[in-house]
């Protein structure tokens, strides 16, 4: 009997403070009893699977051994590449296919001491599954810590594309929904992207905390080539899939063919739900403004690295959707 769809489960944070210093750590509730253990129903006939190849999943007839071992899907989301749809989507998919959509709510990236992660990663072993969990974070070894590695999948974008959004939500948030208070000044409010990368002002120049987050997030490191390579080597061992955020359409597609018992009906629900209400209207920056050519070229010069690891990640989905038949 297959149990009522569960909601999707939140799971709060705090701050702990440590060596004098504020931190935000991962607080996961995840007491016995917590949680109930929810059954993954399986429809006969619509299950597929996928092996790895160089790069790739390549989808066989079989049952997905890989996935049933590992049914706990780590989507370590970037911000501002389509994250709050993902979200959106995923609500609503965990009650059409029954498993736990569990949502982190701590707003910042957040990096761990190596005894933190000790603590973290046996945590989210420890979550329920089947499940999906969403942080906003950087790629994480489990297999340092003696634990088995989620499924990891993720959702980016172009970098200057992001950058920009980035750029005026901080100032302005989005139709639904007010952006975290910042200590601007009038001047700093009104100042356009174009302004900010002309005075290579901290949110647009090429180290500050939004710089590379492409390049960080899929490897922990300091920007640097030999971490570009390190990114596209993690992404190949480790992410089934990631998606391009301006070929969201074809994300659906692939994950409803790489993880059925996640995403089946995904395209079509997504469909619905945008056809349904404002959602991608809401979704939209306030009062952005799109960069001159000559802040594209000034900016791109400045995320090259973010660029390779894009160029890369569009590259490998282009032929992981090749290789499974999806067409635009």
């Amino acid at each position: 009997m297959v149990p009522d769809p569960p909601s999707a489960y939140v799971i709060r944070a705090d701050m702990m403070k440590a060596a004098g210093e504020v931190r935000f750590f991962l607080a996961l509730v995840v007491l016995a009893g917590l949680w109930t253990a929810v059954q993954l129903y399986y429809s006969p006939g619509q299950e597929s699977t996928t092996e790895r190849t160089p790069g790739l999943l390549k989808q066989r007839s079989l049952v997905n051994t890989r996935l049933r071992d590992k049914p706990l899907v780590f989507y370590n989301r970037v911000p501002k590449c389509g994250s709050n749809s993902m979200k959106i989507l995923l609500r609503t998919m965990a009650k059409n296919n029954y498993f736990s959509f569990l949502e982190d709510k701590v707003y910042v990236i957040e990096t761990f001491e190596d005894n933190e992660l000790q603590i973290y990663t046996e945590l989210v072993y420890r979550l329920p599954t089947p499940s999906i969990y969403e942080k906003q974070i950087f790629y994480v070894d489990f297999r340092r810590f003696g634990f088995q590695q989620p499924l990891y999948i993720n959702l980016v974008r172009d970098p200057l594309e992001r950058r920009v959004s980035w750029y005026y939500y901080i100032r302005f948030g989005r139709v639904v929904h007010r952006p975290i208070p910042r200590n601007f000044s009038q001047q700093e409010m009104a100042q356009t992207f174009d302004e900010c990368v002309l005075s290579n002002a901290w949110e647009c120049d090429a180290e500050g905390q939004e710089s590379f987050l492409m390049t960080k997030y899929p490897v922990c490191r300091q920007p640097s080539q030999a971490a570009v390579e390190k990114a596209k080597e993690n992404i190949r061992r480790h992410y089934a899939v990631v998606g391009v955020l301006e070929e969201f359409s074809s994300f659906l597609k692939v994950l409803e063919v790489v993880m059925p018992q996640f995403f089946r009906g995904a395209h079509d629900t997504w469909r619905e739900l945008t056809q349904q209400t404002q959602l991608l209207e809401e979704q939209r920056t306030v009062n952005r403004s799109p960069p001159s050519p000559r802040s594209q070229k000034i900016m791109r010069e400045r995320l090259k690295l973010d660029y390779q690891v894009y160029y890369f990640i569009r590259e490998r989905f282009h032929r992981q959707k090749t290789q499974l038949g999806i067409k635009d």
